[in-house]
């Protein structure tokens, strides 16, 4: 199933720092938190981007993972599996953070509805 949720994806860069070094959002910060979709092989199919396979990514390592390296290459780099922190990152959100913002549904009655005569 994929995942398509732009609350999650503001959630993150709001939120969570640069998984590479840390930095943070802030108007003060010169490197802004970017979304980054997992691709290669973590892609669930030709152009589809899956947003709970992504990542917050600083400007600067952003720019390097898409123009300069290359997602596999990348990360093997670092030694890091991002999935793991990815996959983390969104069953936290979905327990903690989407839970407490669904509005509770009222229970509408059949006896308190209008009938048409």
């Amino acid at each position: 199933m994929i995942v398509k949720d732009k609350k999650y994806q503001i959630w993150v860069v709001q939120n969570c720092p640069c998984y590479v070094c840390k930095k943070t959002f802030g108007i003060d910060n010169f490197f802004q938190i970017q979304f980054h979709h997992l691709q290669g092989k973590y892609r669930k199919g030709m152009g589809l981007r899956d947003d709970s396979l992504g990542l917050p990514i600083c400007y600067h390592h952003h720019h390097e993972l898409t123009f300069v390296r290359g997602e596999r290459m990348y990360w093997q780099e670092l030694e890091i599996d991002p999935k793991i922190y990815a996959d983390k990152l969104y069953k936290h959100y979905k327990e903690n953070i989407n839970e407490k913002r669904k509005p509770k549904r009222k229970n509408i009655r059949s006896s308190n509805r209008k009938k048409n005569n």
